[in-house]
């Protein structure tokens, strides 16, 4: 009796974790990677007049990343409960202060967040408690996330004005300098 139940939660330990896997695959096989071009994204209305300047869009209308005005974005996918997404945050606010340092790098790249699932409320609240210095719109209804193949947070994307994907990372960036370094390389710094 004891070798059954053994062998039956054996038997689901296996498949569960197997098919978590093939998940993870199939997730990781979807998202846009280096190489890949955007998907034509419409992003809610950036939530100040200070973050449309920004990023040189319309105040209070729906936006495509090709109307961002800049050679480079810094796209960051990011959820509002997502411990690996507060882990990261002080760094990656630190990388965009470096960045607007630089002034010839600052006019070339700019920093978007989008967080899936959140409401305005959320997300306004994630950016003042964790002090997000760069513009963060909202996808309630998880319709962006989805034409993205509905990546895992943080997922991290550098996309050129063409659309194209020139750097993603899934996870935490463990080493910023060497994100920095690749801002600065393709931004010909």
């Amino acid at each position: 009796m004891m070798r059954t139940r053994r062998r039956v939660w054996m038997r689901v330990i296996l498949a569960v974790t197997t098919g978590w896997t093939i998940a993870v695959v199939c997730d990781a096989a979807a998202v846009p990677r280096k190489g890949a071009s955007m998907p034509a994204l419409r992003l809610s209305a950036p939530a100040t007049q200070k973050d449309c300047d920004y990023l040189g869009v319309a105040a209070g209308k729906p936006f495509g990343l090709d109307d961002v005005n800049a050679d480079f974005l810094v796209l960051e996918i990011i959820g509002v409960y997502c411990p690996q997404c507060h882990r990261q945050r002080p760094h990656i606010n630190r990388l965009f202060h470096r960045v607007q340092k630089n002034a010839g790098l600052a006019e070339k790249v700019k920093f978007l967040g989008i967080a899936v699932g959140a409401s305005a409320m959320e997300a306004a609240y994630l950016v003042r408690d964790t002090r997000i210095p760069y513009p963060i719109v909202t996808d309630e209804s998880f319709t962006v996330h989805r034409q993205l193949g509905e990546p895992r947070t943080p997922f991290n994307l550098v996309i050129s004005r063409e659309g194209a994907v020139l750097w993603d990372h899934l996870g935490i960036i463990a080493d910023m300098e060497a994100f920095y370094g690749t801002l600065t390389s393709l931004a010909g710094q």
